[in-house]
């Protein structure tokens, strides 16, 4: 039988130990770090987030998903913030030792790792219900916020919405929509290709209204949204609740920023205009010149 000794020596397999900042790592009471060599110029980008079962995730989902999910979405904080990953802690609270159900986890874990040259430098395992927490620390030099909207803004997103939201609605319904609900992938490209000219950013993760919202009420703005502009994958459209999943579904873990509307010819391919920045507060929706009611923001973790 596995004990907790023996499921830390098997996590120890995401660890790659090829960052020369990092001059002691896991198995020692805490990891350190030497800001000397930091580069130079560079902010430090700290965020967390923990994944719970029946929460975030449903227990019989397979462990490969539940592990790539659970770090991606952590990483997506850092794209949003326009941060490279660089360390990563793990907290992984578990029901019980199952090795192939760790070995799974690892795999899904150990791919987003290794994709993005993050290093796993510590963490904390025990026992209780199914839960993941990740700590990641990245470097920025120029950290985007969600206070440096201004008003005349163009709103812009990565990708596209809703596909997430319709797949947990409609599970097995549609692969490609599966997908992006189980392996989002943080949008590092993004960030990096409009970092020089985006002003505030946030990652979908709630739904676009509520996030959106956060930045508007971050910069003491309003924000104007037109449905004709959103970036949809078209199948989803024949769902009567499309508009709501783009709107308030989240977990599309696209980037939604700002820039000033002389900025729009620099957009990669990949990003659509949906609004503007404007004076007041909150977001409102227009369809077809029309403002139109939206009874649901997004996802509240205490709803």
């Amino acid at each position: 039988m596995i004990n907790e000794f023996d499921l830390i020596k098997q996590l120890q397999s995401l660890v790659h130990g090829q960052d020369r900042a990092v001059t002691l790592g896991i198995g020692d009471d805490a990891a350190v770090i030497d800001p000397a060599l930091i580069p130079a110029g560079h902010q430090m980008v700290i965020a967390t987030d923990t994944l719970v079962v029946g929460r975030h995730f449903k227990a019989d989902d397979k462990p490969e998903d539940i592990g790539h999910k659970a770090i991606a979405v952590n990483l997506s904080d850092m794209a949003a913030m326009a941060a490279q990953p660089k360390w990563v802690l793990m907290n992984l609270t578990l029901p019980a030792v199952d090795g192939p159900w760790i070995a799974g986890f690892s795999r899904g874990v150990s791919g987003l790792l290794k994709k993005h040259r993050v290093e796993l430098i510590g963490g904390d395992t025990t026992s209780g219900p199914l839960a993941i927490g990740f700590t990641v620390i990245g470097l920025s030099k120029n950290p985007k916020k969600r206070k440096d909207a201004r008003a005349g803004d163009l709103v812009v997103v990565s990708g596209e919405l809703g596909s997430a939201a319709f797949a947990l609605n409609n599970p097995g319904v549609n692969d490609y929509c599966d997908a992006q609900l189980k392996r989002p992938q943080p949008r590092f490209d993004v960030a990096e290709a409009v970092i020089d000219y985006a002003r505030a950013m946030i990652d979908v993760s709630d739904g676009l209204l509520a996030d959106l919202g956060h930045i508007c009420e971050a910069s003491a703005m309003g924000a104007q949204l037109d449905v004709e502009k959103m970036p949809v994958y078209e199948p989803i459209k024949s769902d009567s609740q499309w508009l709501d999943y783009v709107l308030s579904g989240g977990d599309d873990y696209q980037l939604c920023f700002t820039i000033r509307p002389e900025d729009e010819s620099l957009l990669p391919p990949d990003c659509t205009v949906i609004g503007h920045m404007c004076a007041g507060s909150g977001v409102t929706v227009y369809d077809k010149g029309q403002r139109i009611e939206v009874k649901r923001s997004g996802f509240d973790h205490f709803g």
